[in-house]
């Protein structure tokens, strides 16, 4: 007999008593079984019927009694409760009573829904049907919580009106499917996590179809942040990774200098996770020349006389990083790597960091000169000017930073240098060559059998010379 996936139905029933029940309705008419739990914040009188789990004994759950949950402020009486059904469900899963998870509300379910399903496995099916649909794209980045527009109210009382009723009976059926017991499995192969832009795109192109060949699955993750990176670092705590490629540590420079792209979040620092759990890693400096920011208009004043670039016309400006910031990145990176408990390798390209932080006369490739912002009757427009974004003096920073703050002593770390740009096919064969080495086993420290492949004068022996030159 095959086991029905059971799926917790979370939802204030004193206002939206009708379609918390009625959602349960459907999801076991549709082959589930349904555990109503109530997230209300008061007592109040039930017409329809007595939750699964109450809103006491969540409450309880968390360290409090509902009386104390109602005299408290609504911000914090959302986080007790939030607490108290975290407890709940990880209870449930940790005996196998948890396939999935469906919330209904309005701003304030919404938001207890997200701060409940955020802490909850990924993969597991997440499902929210809100009246706010307009701001669930705001709580739910970085996770992966499905949001449903509810289209009409939902109001409460002893009956579903006909919308709610045909939005809450398909997601009824859709939570129902997607928690089926026999989930597919993204784990097949050897999966290797990775990190990329459009600015170290030709990187991972050349590193994934050798890694494929070697029997590999990459997974890259835009490193966009909290739906980048950060997502990356989760899923890494989950175990399903053998090897990360980390080429575009970019979001490090947004960290330091203050971009939109931020992928330390709730505790959870860029960087961190794949050193604490020994996770063999390839990391490079990809894409850290960059202070990222969307449309123009939306850069802070202060960087606005320095040397810019218009990534995407409306959409995402860049500024130039300084030696200042770059030296930052340079020694948040070591501090963030010094405790690799596994195979962990620093690539530093000196010939730059992005396609657009490249000599103007390289080829294949040439660099990208700066832009100058320019605002003319409230339109900020960029005019082309003669200097290169592509500045070696302020990228060598970023490598001081690493020799005076790296631990090497650290049998797990080492740090080559190379005379290339990162987007240089050379530079992604020895990144993934090397990470292939780590996951086989086959790694010792300042042992690259296959660094003979590259040319001998663009293997830097003394990297500290630079510095003091």
């Amino acid at each position: 007999m095959v086991k029905k996936p059971v799926i917790a139905v979370l939802a204030t029933l004193d206002t939206k008593e009708c379609e918390g029940y009625y959602l349960k309705e459907r999801i076991e008419a549709h082959g589930g079984k349904a555990v109503l739990i109530d997230l209300s914040m008061r007592k109040y009188m039930p017409k329809l019927g007595t939750p699964d789990v109450g809103n006491d004994v969540i409450a309880k759950a968390a360290g409090y009694t509902l009386e104390e949950v109602h005299t408290l402020d609504r911000s914090k009486a959302q986080e007790v409760m939030a607490k108290g059904a975290v407890k709940i469900l990880k209870e449930m899963l940790s005996s196998g009573a948890l396939d999935g998870v469906v919330g209904l509300g309005g701003s304030t379910g919404l938001s207890l829904c997200v701060m409940i399903m955020k802490e909850l496995p990924l993969f597991m099916p997440k499902y929210v049907v809100t009246t706010v649909i307009t701001e669930a794209g705001k709580l739910i980045a970085g996770t992966d919580v499905t949001a449903f527009w509810s289209i009409s109210d939902i109001a409460g009382g002893e009956e579903v009106n006909a919308i709610e009723a045909e939005v809450l009976n398909r997601v009824a059926a859709a939570v129902v499917k997607a928690s089926s017991p026999e989930p597919y499995s993204i784990t097949k192969k050897p999966t290797i996590l990775a990190s990329q832009f459009g600015n170290t795109t030709p990187h991972l192109i050349v590193a994934k179809d050798y890694l494929t060949k070697q029997g590999y699955d990459l997974i890259p993750f835009h490193a966009l942040g909290i739906t980048g990176g950060y997502v990356m670092e989760r899923l890494l705590e989950s175990g399903v990774a053998s090897g990360v490629l980390d080429v575009t540590t970019h979001e490090l420079v947004d960290e330091v200098a203050g971009g939109v792209l931020i992928a330390s979040h709730g505790g959870k620092l860029r960087l961190k996770t794949a050193a604490e759990l020994g996770i063999p890693q390839v990391v490079l400096p990809g894409a850290v020349d960059m202070i990222n920011f969307w449309a123009p208009e939306t850069v802070p004043h202060h960087f606005r006389t320095r040397c810019a670039y218009e990534h995407s016309k409306g959409l995402v400006t860049l500024i130039r990083a300084t030696a200042e910031e770059l030296y930052k990145v340079g020694k948040l990176m070591a501090e963030r790597l010094n405790d690799a408990k596994g195979p962990t390798l620093i690539v530093f390209p000196l010939r730059g960091f992005s396609i657009i932080d490249n000599d103007v006369n390289a080829k294949p490739r040439p660099g990208a000169y700066c832009q100058e912002m320019v605002e003319e009757n409230g339109k900020i427009t960029f005019k082309p000017t003669m200097k290169p974004w592509h500045d070696p003096k302020a990228d060598l920073q970023l490598l001081k930073a690493l020799l005076e703050h790296l631990d090497l002593s650290n049998p797990n770390i080492d740090l080559v240098v190379l005379d290339y740009n990162i987007n240089d096919p050379e530079v992604a064969l020895f990144s993934a060559k090397t990470l292939d080495a780590m996951i086989k086993g086959q790694w010792s420290k300042g042992r690259y059998p296959h660094i003979e492949e590259l040319d001998p004068s663009k293997v830097v022996k003394n990297p500290r010379e630079l510095i003091q030159a």
